[in-house]
């Protein structure tokens, strides 16, 4: 058999909505790009249903009706690196935050179009086939597209966008990134302009590393932003 003239694998997609109108638009828009998707309508279901399977994705809401997205987010990293897209309210910025932190990928704000939903959905699901590469710093090794970090070969958990960061400061060694780019790059169009949350993820990732016996590896140019050199 020719295995080179199979159709590749489609990607699944679970949307985790209450809201039973909303639920089923995702469905069909999303199944008509293609994806196979499947829709849980409460947080212990959608526990429930990535434990039975692999998602490549997960659309979900903040607000449900038995434990909120905040916890399903933490529950799902606990055991999985599936790509989370959170949806929340419109001005919501702490609970944008906090879902960040929980490690949603991304969010979506409500109400939002159909077009930006599907480049949402493309975006985090072509982030998930790049080529593999493992990027180094001394003892330090990031495997973006398994999601996978480790010192000298103990794995070294990281949030979703500690992970990201520390990817963008390692692909790009020795570039000065302001506290503007670094929010351009990790939240394009959505960027918190006023937030200190850069500066808060960089501490963390810091001390995340210190503590697995990486020091100093990002440094502060003052007045200009961060670098690895």
């Amino acid at each position: 058999r020719d295995r080179s003239r199979e159709a590749p694998a489609v990607s699944a997609i679970l949307v985790v909505e209450d809201d039973l109108r909303l639920a089923t638009l995702l469905r069909q828009e999303l199944t008509q790009e293609g994806y196979r998707v499947e829709s849980v309508y409460s947080g212990l279901d959608a526990l429930a249903r990535s434990a039975a399977e692999a998602f490549d994705l997960v659309i979900l809401d903040l607000n449900l009706p038995d434990i909120d997205g905040i916890e399903v987010a933490t529950r799902l990293r606990q055991d999985s690196d599936v790509s989370i897209l959170m949806l929340t309210a419109r001005g919501d910025v702490s609970s944008r935050v906090e879902g960040l932190y929980a490690g949603a990928s991304d969010y979506l704000t409500k109400p939002f179009s159909v077009q930006e939903l599907r480049a949402r959905v493309h975006v985090r699901l072509r982030d998930r086939e790049r080529p593999a590469e493992v990027l180094t710093f001394g003892p330090l090794t990031l495997a973006p597209a398994a999601g996978h970090c480790a010192v000298s070969g103990r794995s070294l958990p990281l949030t979703s966008l500690e992970f990201r960061l520390l990817e963008l400061f390692l692909t790009h060694r020795g570039r000065i990134f302001s506290k503007e780019d670094v929010e351009d790059r990790l939240y394009g169009a959505d960027r918190l302009p006023g937030s200190n949350t850069v500066e808060v993820f960089v501490s963390n990732l810091r001390r995340k590393l210190a503590a697995a016996g990486v020091e100093g590896m990002i440094q502060t140019v003052r007045g200009m932003g961060y670098v690895v050199r």
